[in-house]
């Protein structure tokens, strides 16, 4: 996980989480069996240098009593009041309402979160397969959302046999 860069939001939730930790004296090593890992992984996730699993953020929130809802939420109007790096480079729903197209964010606008998704969906970017494999590039003809959003397979009228043994 060494290129792991957290979100603007998710980084804030870490100091909020790590302030708390301090503040009431908590053991890094008692968090860490409560979360399932050992202390030093623990310790990487404190320090936003590994990924916290959302049951781990649960957990965690938890045992320090901290009102998850309240924490996102209260993150989430920190960074929208800052004018802080958005976490991804496109966006589907604004104002609770789906947009009907893919609208695309400026990359000065980005935290490293958004920007390696930007430069992974950038028509002038190749595309990687999943285990890094180049599947190709996108083409001036190819739409952004195709691209974030493949299509789903074409339904078929054949139906698997299960009693046919070959």
């Amino acid at each position: 996980m060494s290129n792991y860069s957290p979100t603007t939001a998710a980084r804030e939730i870490i100091d909020r989480i790590r302030g708390l930790i301090a503040r009431y004296d908590v053991s890094q090593a008692e968090l860490a069996v409560l979360c399932d890992v050992s202390q030093s992984q623990f310790s990487k996730i404190i320090r936003g240098t590994r990924p916290m699993s959302l049951d781990q953020l649960v957990i965690i929130c938890d045992a320090l009593a901290i009102d998850l809802g309240q924490l996102v939420s209260e993150v989430e109007d920190f960074v929208m009041d800052r004018g802080l790096p958005a976490s991804s480079p496109i966006y589907y729903v604004e104002e609770g309402r789906r947009l009907p197209e893919v609208s695309e964010r400026l990359p000065e606008h980005f935290d490293a979160w958004a920007q390696a998704a930007w430069e992974r969906l950038h028509p002038n970017n190749v595309i990687e397969g999943r285990f890094g494999s180049n599947v190709g590039t996108l083409t001036q003809d190819e739409d952004l959302y195709e691209a974030a959003r493949p299509a789903d397979p074409e339904p078929t009228d054949e139906q698997p046999s299960y009693d046919d043994p070959s």
